[in-house]
């Protein structure tokens, strides 16, 4: 089997209301959908999605399809993407960093590998250790009075775990009362967590973290800027819940950092900023190793890479504390056949071959914003 050429598809959807916080303000979902074809007549589907309209490592919808068409997918062309090592070899001979690229094409490898053995993703990965993950739904920056009322809808809906946008660096205390306010609209059942996406500085971290900590919530996630490790090394002596890093986490190295300077609790790990599923799992041995627990971050995914991230976590025994992939419900449409399964607060892990589950289409057509192939030269 051998990879023939590929097809880029760019899509941008609105979002069902705008999601803010520290870093930004999320009002569409800007996805690079990548299709690789094989010369026995296998299709296999990859995804880099955007929120805020870049990633932390400056990636932008634009910059990503560039890379994939002028670098990354040439690089793979005429490979056997069962050889999903030595693919990754060449991405990373072929361009540095432009992780998001890479994803999108190394999960679509893994697609690819999955439909020609008749396996779920999470069989190449090391087999399924849970069939499912707890989904957090993330409140935004908002008057609490709306906050209150989605909390509300969104525990009805089913979801038991919140996770509160906090980082105002003017009005840290409008963050306590945010919290506070949530906290008594769900009552003691639900889990809430708090994210600071860099907000604070280190003192205002440390007066926020204690004060949150009335509402019993489980961790507070990065609350300094991403390169300032002694702070969050700092938060961390100085609160009583966890202290999670998430902007700080996008590689193994920087894991292996955050480990040495005893700096966190937990990470969360992004599969498309980390390169791929396959970088995801080194990223989760890691931190396995050096005591740390970890979460799926959202980066907003659509239908392929939010299935990408449920086999990740499907077949990962450290990542433990759920997900937060709900594109499929903060998104105008999901570009799905039939969404992923949701009961009881979680998400169902796919169990068809290769990631499982088609993608309409028509609803692609829909909100494409641009398209082009790709062939050997």
């Amino acid at each position: 089997m051998k990879i023939t050429h590929a097809e880029v598809i760019l899509t941008k959807i609105p979002v069902k209301r705008a999601h803010r916080m520290a870093i930004g303000t999320t009002n569409f979902q800007e996805c690079v959908f990548l299709k690789l074809f094989t010369d026995d007549g296998l299709v296999g589907w990859g995804e880099a999605p955007h929120m805020v309209g870049h990633s932390i490592a400056g990636e932008t919808q634009s910059t990503v399809a560039l890379q994939l068409r002028e670098r990354l997918v040439p690089a793979i062309l005429r490979m056997d993407p069962m050889q999903i090592e030595a693919c990754q070899l060449e991405l990373e001979r072929a361009l540095p960093r432009n992780p998001r690229a890479k994803s999108a094409i190394n999960i679509a490898l893994y697609d690819l590998a999955g439909k020609r053995l008749n396996t779920p993703v999470y069989n190449l990965l090391g087999g399924i250790v849970r069939e499912r993950i707890p989904l957090s739904w993330s409140i935004g920056m908002m008057p609490f009075d709306v906050a209150e009322d989605e909390a509300k809808r969104m525990v009805e809906k089913g979801f038991l775990i919140l996770k509160i946008k906090v980082g105002r660096r003017d009005y840290p205390m409008e963050d306590v009362e945010m919290v506070h306010c949530v906290r008594k609209a769900v009552g003691d059942k639900i889990r809430l967590r708090a994210d600071a996406n860099q907000g604070y500085d280190v003192p205002t971290a440390i007066r926020v973290g204690r004060r949150v900590e009335e509402s019993n919530i489980e961790f507070i996630e990065q609350p300094v800027a991403r390169w300032d490790l002694d702070g969050l090394a700092e938060v961390r002596r100085n609160i009583h819940c966890k202290v999670m890093a998430d902007e700080s986490a996008k590689s193994p190295l920087e894991v292996f950092e955050l480990i040495r300077r005893r700096a966190v609790d937990l990470i969360s790990i992004y599969i498309c900023d980390a390169g791929g599923l396959i970088a995801a799992k080194r990223m989760a041995a890691v931190a396995e190793t050096g005591g740390l627990g970890c979460y799926i971050g959202g980066a907003l995914e659509g239908p392929v890479a939010a299935r990408a991230c449920l086999h990740f976590g499907a077949s990962t025994p450290n990542v433990s504390l759920g997900c937060e992939t709900y594109g499929q419900f903060l998104l105008e449409e999901d570009l799905s056949v039939e969404p992923i399964g949701f009961d009881e607060g979680c998400l169902l892990v796919p169990t068809t071959a290769g990631l499982g589950g088609d993608l309409d289409l028509t609803k692609i057509k829909k909100y494409e914003v641009g398209r082009f192939e790709i062939h050997p030269t």
